[in-house]
């Protein structure tokens, strides 16, 4: 009997023993929890000087893009052009009520016509 009750000692002190193992690797390996700050977007300004808008194919959304150009904008130059056809020059939305020559000349390199 004597070796019996050893038996099951040593086999709870094993038992104990991986569990401690056990728990110390799962706090080891474990993610860290980060603070909890609200997450900031990236600017997307730099990356709107990548994106090149066609003033006659281009819709709302794509007019958008370009600098000084808002949903109401977009659709001004959307109605220009269903009213007088495409553009032959970037240079030509500075007709479109509501765009000025500055902000066409703020498009430079985002705004093209074929």
């Amino acid at each position: 009997m004597p070796d019996k009750k050893r038996r099951e000692r040593l086999f709870l002190l094993l038992c104990l023993a991986v569990a401690g193992a056990c728990a110390g690797l799962a706090f080891r390996f474990a993610v860290p929890l980060r603070s909890q700050k609200p997450q900031t977007l990236p600017d997307t300004k730099e990356l709107a000087a990548y994106t090149q808008v066609e003033l006659n194919t281009a819709d709302a959304d794509a007019l958008c893009t370009l600098p000084g150009v808002g949903p109401r904008n977009a659709q001004a130059i959307l109605d220009y052009r269903a009213q007088y056809g495409p553009f032959a020059q970037v240079k030509d939305a500075a007709q479109v009520p509501g765009i000025t020559q500055a902000m066409v000349d703020s498009w430079a390199g985002q705004a093209y016509v074929r």
